[in-house]
């Protein structure tokens, strides 16, 4: 069995012909929707980026236990066990937060790992080179120096990836069984491309270069509707480069034949607000569908179901045990997530009937395809928030003041038996760890989103919020979730 698992990173469903766009080109994503399976109920589950990798190598929501950090201890993770299967695992990646600290150690147990330098903060290019141009009041820092080396379009950061990844199948296609892991940081911010990207889609754009917003809402950082049009076409840019240079990964597919034999998944870990609701890019806000509602096409060997959609829910985790299924093997314990692969066979309609979704210490987000229900905090601070990990020397939060004196070790987490520290957040030290106590929605959330996929019109407050209020906590229950959850939510 040969797999590969394309994770494109900040990849908005509204952009995708797949999913019904109608302006952007990817005719490499299209042609790969042709031979796959479309998700069209898929959400992701921890988030930003570091918790929704979690998610994918562990099959365990992260975000009712923990912020952004690294692999714990009683992970099981999937290139590891894959690895000990005797299963060839390598990792391609320009994601540059996989091996910083935080996410040090999530290619460790790959077989092989190759990382592609320079995107975003990457502290890659020390270099004494001037401040490259760019509107508005984001100064690009190390992405400006960075970008002193790309001087032609082979040298971006997904060009240089999905190459690597292409010249990679050419070499190591004749194992009999692999797990190619492409993590590729784009489309996310900043949204800077090459000609002829950069005027593909707002040819009649004037002034100075504008691709990296500031995170919050437009409106109030200045920009007009022309600006966020301007964005959106960036955007859109750098999808379509993705998709030319992914082009390039489908071609070894075909040049060795190996679609009859291999399953190819091409998924993100979120959305990215691009004008929307009035947001820019992942701030702390509610987490609408524009951020919680992703794609997911799956080929399946032999391009079996190819151009199918399915209803069903799935989320990030399921892929998880649905990579092991693959493999003939089982995760070690119970996880959250739930294979995929009985759905794939048709064996089955459905394998959840929810999915949980969210940030570490803001709302607490519950779907079932029909509605979703967004829980905030009840409590005007957000305080009474625990974090559960042994990993604190390396997680973000460490440097916080008196953290080993304010640790508790127990056993708290229902993964495992270990002791394991909990420390609760002062609330004035949640901004430290990126959560931003913006006054921007401290209200629940409920939306028919059959009806209404835009999410203009709250249903909460009404009857059904009882009904699915008692859902949440009772899914909260299902998954042994911190009992602080509950008194936070007030339920």
């Amino acid at each position: 069995m040969k797999v590969i698992c394309i994770l494109l990173d900040s990849l908005n469903r509204h952009f995708l012909p797949a999913y019904g766009n109608d302006w952007v080109k990817t005719p490499n994503l299209d042609a790969f929707a042709e031979r796959s399976v479309i998700f069209t109920q898929n959400y992701c589950g921890s988030a930003p980026c570091m918790p929704a990798r979690r998610d994918l190598w562990t099959g365990d929501w992260e975000f009712l236990w923990r912020p952004w950090g690294p692999l714990e201890p009683w992970d099981n993770p999937l290139p590891k066990l894959l690895r000990q299967a005797g299963v060839l695992t390598q990792l391609i990646t320009d994601h540059y937060h996989l091996l910083e600290q935080g996410g040090e150690n999530y290619h460790v147990d790959f077989e092989g790992w190759e990382f592609i330098r320079g995107h975003e903060n990457d502290p890659w290019i020390t270099d004494p080179v001037p401040e490259p141009p760019h509107r508005g009041p984001r100064r690009l820092g190390r992405y400006g120096r960075n970008m002193s080396r790309l001087q032609r379009e082979a040298d971006f950061f997904a060009p240089r990836t999905l190459q690597a990844a292409a010249d990679w199948l050419e070499r190591n296609h004749s194992h009999e069984n692999f797990f190619l892991m492409i993590d590729e940081f784009d489309p996310h911010e900043p949204f800077h491309v090459p000609p002829p990207y950069d005027t593909m889609y707002d040819p009649d754009w004037e002034g100075e270069p504008y691709f990296w917003p500031l995170y919050g809402r437009w409106a109030e950082m200045g920009d007009t509707e022309g600006d966020v049009q301007h964005i959106r076409a960036q955007y859109a840019g750098k999808v379509t480069m993705v998709d030319r240079w992914l082009g390039r990964v489908f071609e070894r597919l075909d040049d060795f034949d190996l679609w009859q034999d291999t399953a190819v998944i091409v998924m993100t870990d979120h959305g990215h607000f691009l004008g929307e609701h009035g947001w820019y890019c992942k701030p702390s806000c509610p987490q609408y569908q524009t951020i919680a509602h992703t794609p997911l096409m799956i080929h399946l060997p032999g391009g079996k179901r190819g151009g199918e959609r399915i209803d069903a829910l799935a989320t990030t985790v399921d892929l998880y045990p649905t990579i092991l299924e693959w493999f003939g093997l089982e995760p070690p314990r119970p996880v959250h997530g739930r294979s995929l692969v009985p759905l794939l066979e048709g064996q089955v309609e459905k394998v959840r009937d929810y999915a949980l979704y969210g940030w570490w210490g803001e709302s607490v987000n519950y779907t079932d395809g029909h509605y979703t229900y967004l829980r905030h905090s009840v409590r005007a601070d957000n305080s009474l928030l625990d974090a559960y990990s042994v990993r604190w020397s390396t997680a973000p939060w460490w440097e916080l003041p008196d953290i080993t004196d304010r640790v508790e070790y127990g056993s708290f987490m229902p993964q495992t038996e270990m002791l394991v520290g909990r420390m609760c957040f002062r609330p004035e030290e949640m901004e430290r760890i990126h959560i931003w106590l913006q006054e921007v929605c401290r209200s629940s959330l409920l939306f028919d989103i059959r009806a209404d996929e835009a999410q203009e019109h709250d249903l909460a407050g009404t009857a059904l919020e009882k009904e699915y209020e008692e859902k949440l906590r009772a899914a909260l229950r299902e998954v042994q979730a911190p009992e602080e959850q509950f008194e936070r939510l007030g339920l």
